[in-house]
Order: structure tokens, then sequence, then C-alpha cells
């Protein structure tokens, strides 16, 4: 019996990047964008420091709260603060400042800035109820750039069976089902995933505006939680578009009568090490409708199939000398 090994198919980034960004625009535009919008201020010219002053309060950028101001300080508004007697605290990142020697005309701003803020925490928090995840995950639309890296996929595959086996054709009405079938379960992730978030945020409002956060720390807020949602986007589109190209590549190899594999594991890292697991499946042979245990709870799966798997296959074929 001879063994003759493929060469396996692994996936590039450029089958994930696409589809990444897409997720990331999505969340963007639909989420993050219109509440920072609610913060927006426009810069106004200024003719002295007092007036620099008011316009950093009533901006937001800076607030006044049971005798501290606090926010982001330039030369012109600290130098101000100083003139009415404040006092610079390090340990708090604050100016101290008794109310008794605040001017009439930067109270006014401070109330006038007060009143704006609780408007736009209203605007906010009513953006969050207004915000459907199903309406949200009905945008997302990844069949195309899915149905190119479908198409990468086969390409590769069919280069490295040529000359051992020929796998049937994959027609146009195949690769449109599989690709629906992936915005499909991106879309539930996506849905479920937004919920959450929409949740998130909206209990970050209420902490803040119980706690008189000011404009900074809330954009600041609203600007984190968008560097969260960017790393569940690059996880999601590696994750699924992992999972889909790994079931799609079993079946034509299995189309093609190819019914075996080599696990290998790809090279661990220290924030990515190999798991015990799929370690110890590294460099034995498996057929692709009888997966090994990946895991101790039992499951089976072939490589790449398992959570956040980086493992491959090396199809393996067997001719009669």
């Amino acid at each position: 019996m001879k063994l003759i090994e493929i060469s396996p198919i692994k996936l590039h980034e450029e089958d994930f990047e696409d589809i990444e960004k897409i997720i990331t625009k999505l969340f963007r535009d639909e989420i993050y964008i219109p509440l920072l919008k609610e913060l927006g201020i426009k810069n106004k010219v200024l003719k002295n420091s007092r007036e620099d002053l008011i316009e950093a309060i009533t901006s937001g950028r800076i607030a006044y709260v049971d005798g501290k101001f606090t926010g982001q300080f330039n030369s012109q508004v600290s130098g101000e603060i100083r003139r009415l007697g404040g006092v610079w605290d390090r340990r708090q990142g604050c100016f101290k400042v008794p109310r008794s020697k605040v001017p009439v005309e930067v109270k006014n701003a401070i109330a006038i800035s007060q009143s704006r803020f609780e408007g736009v925490l209203k605007k906010i928090s009513q953006r969050l109820v207004d915000m459907v995840p199903e309406n949200i995950a009905d945008k997302l639309d990844l069949s195309k750039k899915f149905d190119t890296a479908l198409f990468r996929t086969k390409r590769r595959i069919d280069a490295t069976l040529k000359g051992i086996s020929v796998a049937p054709d994959l027609t146009d009405k195949q690769s449109a089902k599989i690709a629906e079938d992936y915005t499909n379960n991106m879309q539930k992730y996506i849905k479920d995933w937004t919920e959450k978030e929409i949740k998130t945020l909206r209990k970050e409002v209420q902490k803040q505006t119980l706690a008189g956060t000011r404009y900074e720390e809330l954009s600041k807020t609203i600007q984190d939680r968008y560097g969260v949602s960017q790393s569940k986007a690059k996880f999601l589109a590696r994750q699924e578009t992992n999972l889909f190209l790994t079931k799609f590549k079993e079946n034509r190899y299995q189309d093609a009568g190819v019914k075996e594999y080599i696990w290998t594991c790809s090279a661990g890292s220290a924030q990515h090490p190999v798991r015990p697991t799929h370690k110890r499946l590294n460099g034995k042979i498996f057929f692709w409708n009888s997966p090994p245990i990946t895991d101790d709870n039992g499951s089976r799966n072939n490589p790449g199939e398992d959570y956040n798997c980086r493992c491959f296959a090396r199809p393996i074929v067997r001719f009669n000398k």
C-alpha cells in the first residue's frame, strides 16, 4: 500500500480581513458613531482666557463638581483657574477652587454645561433604546466576500488534487447556498453580541450619569467599547470563516475520494499555546467522517473545527502498489 500526502490547504489572512472590515464597519456605523455624534462640539474663536475657560466648561472638556475642576486642561485654562485661586491636586488630578471664588459667568457656564450634558445623556440613552439588534444584524451582507474566499479555497484544493483525484464541480447554486448559510449564521452571532453590547452601554451611561461623568469620560467609554467591538469582529471573522471553510474542505476532499488526513498542530505561542489534547493528536492519521476526541468533554472534531483551533489537516490517499 502506497501512501501519498497531499499539500495541506491553510487559510490565508485575505480570507478573513475583508470580512473583519465589514463587521467592524457595521458596529462602528450602527452603534458607536450615532452615540459619539451626540457628543460633538464645534470649536469657537476665543478672545481671552476667561472665555477659554467658559468654552472648555460648556463644551464638556472640563467639569466643575464639588469644588473641583477636572478634565483636559490647556495652558490658558489652567492659568485662568489659578487666577481664580485654584490649587492643583496632583494626587486627584484636579484643580480645587471653592465655589465662592467662582465668578458668576463661570457659574452660569457650569449650569449650562450640566443642563446640556443631561440632555445629551437622554439622547444617547434613547438612541440605545431605539437600537434593534435584529435590524443591525440584517444589514450585514457577507455573501460576496465569503463567496470570494470560498472560490479561492476551492481553487487551492483542486490544484493539490491535480493528477491524484478530481472533485466534482461546485455549482453556482451550491456555492450560493454555502454563502447564504454562512451569512445567516454570522448574523445570528452579530445579533446576540449586539444585544449584549447595547445592554452594556446602557449600564455604562446610567452609571456615569449617577457619577456625574462629563463629555470626555463618556466619549472615552464609548470609544473604549468600540475597541472591544473591533476585537469581537476580528474573532468572529476568523472563527466562523475558518469553521465554514474547514467544513467545505472536508466535504471537498471526501467528494474526491480523499478519506483520511494527518492531524498537524500549528506552532503555538505564549498567547495561543497548543492545547495538550490537540498536541497528543499531532502526526496521527484519522478519517474525516470519524474525528478524534479533542477536549476533556469528549467532543469530536477535525482540525480547525474546535473553538479557536489553529490546527490543520494534511490529506492523504492510499494506492495499491
